[in-house]
C-alpha cells in the first residue's frame, strides 16, 4: 500500500510538481550573483542566517520541534531547499570574492601602480572598438601567478586579472599560455571576478609555449574563424561562439545584448557545444 502525501514527510504526491532542486538551483544563482555586488561580508552573513533557518525548518518538518500541519509539509521542503541553495551560493561566492577583494591587490589598483605580472591566459584576447587615428585595443582575460612592484615587493594569489594591450603581439597568445608583462594597475568596474585591470603598451614576454591540447584547440578555431569570414560581422562573430565558445569576434552590441537578456550562457562551451 502506498504512503499517503501527508504521511510521506515531502508532501508531494497526487501529480504536485516537486520544485525543491528547482528551488535549490534558482536561489544558488540568484545569491551568487547578489554577491558580485553587495561584497562577501554581506553575503556570507546572509548564507550563515539561511543555515540557520534550514536547520529550523528541517527540524520543524521532521516533527522534532513542533507539529507541522498539512502547508506546511506541502511547501516548506521547497523553502529548506531554497535557503540550503542561498548557503551554497552565499558560501562559495563569498570565497571567491574574498580573493577577488585581497586588499594588497585592491591598494596597488587604487594607487594605479606600476609592476611586472605573471599571469597565465585565460581566454583568446579580443579587440575592442577604439576611437579613429588610435590602435585597436586587446581584451585577455588572465589568471594572475604574482606580480612585484619597482620596489621589489610580491603578491601572489590566483586572483583574475583584465589586460588591457595596445600591442599587435598579444593578439596570437592562446589559453593557458604563461607570460610576464609591465603594466599599470586600474580598478575593475565590477560586476564579476576581475580583480584588477593592467593596461600594457609592450609586449608580453612569454614563457614557453602553451599545451599541445590548446595549441590543437587554438586551429581548431582559426579554421572555423576563416570559414566564418564571408559572413557579416553580426553572424561572423557570433556563430564561433555558439559553436566552441570562441567570442573574440563577438561586436561589443551583441555582447551587451546577449549580457541584458541573460543569454551569454549560449556562448560558452558545454556539452551543448560538443553536441
Amino acid at each position: 500500500m502506498s504512503t499517503p502525501p501527508e504521511e510521506s514527510g515531502t508532501g508531494f504526491g497526487g501529480g504536485e510538481p516537486d520544485l525543491r532542486l528547482a528551488g535549490l538551483a534558482v536561489a544558488t544563482w540568484l545569491t551568487a550573483l547578489a554577491g558580485l555586488h553587495i561584497g562577501a561580508a554581506t553575503v556570507l552573513l546572509v548564507a550563515a542566517v539561511a543555515a540557520v533557518f534550514c536547520v529550523a525548518g528541517s527540524l520543524h518538518l521532521l516533527g522534532l520541534l513542533g507539529r507541522p500541519g498539512g502547508r506546511s509539509r506541502r511547501h516548506g521542503w521547497i523553502a529548506v531547499a531554497v535557503g540550503l541553495g542561498v548557503v551554497c551560493g552565499g558560501t562559495v561566492g563569498a570565497a571567491r570574492l574574498a580573493v577577488r577583494d585581497a586588499a594588497a591587490l585592491r591598494t596597488l589598483a587604487e594607487q594605479r601602480a606600476s609592476v611586472s605580472a605573471e599571469l597565465v591566459v585565460r581566454e583568446d584576447p579580443r579587440p575592442i572598438r577604439s576611437t579613429t587615428g588610435r590602435p585597436s585595443t586587446l581584451l585577455v582575460p588572465t589568471e594572475l601567478v604574482g606580480l612585484r612592484r619597482p620596489d621589489g615587493t610580491r603578491i601572489t594569489g590566483p586572483a583574475q586579472v583584465l589586460v588591457l594591450a595596445a600591442n599587435p603581439a598579444w593578439q596570437g597568445l592562446l589559453p593557458g599560455q604563461r607570460l610576464t608583462a609591465q603594466g599599470r594597475l586600474d580598478v575593475p568596474r565590477g560586476g564579476d571576478l576581475t580583480a584588477a585591470v593592467l593596461s600594457v603598451d609592450g609586449p608580453p614576454l612569454r614563457h614557453g609555449p602553451p599545451s599541445w591540447a590548446q595549441r590543437a584547440a587554438g586551429s581548431l578555431r582559426a579554421g572555423l574563424q576563416r570559414a566564418c569570414a564571408p559572413l557579416s560581422d553580426e553572424q561572423g562573430g557570433l556563430l564561433p561562439g555558439l559553436v566552441v565558445g570562441d567570442t573574440s569576434r563577438l561586436l561589443p552590441a551583441v555582447e551587451e545584448d546577449f549580457r541584458a537578456t541573460g543569454m551569454t550562457h549560449l556562448n560558452a562551451v558545454s556539452g551543448l557545444n560538443v553536441c
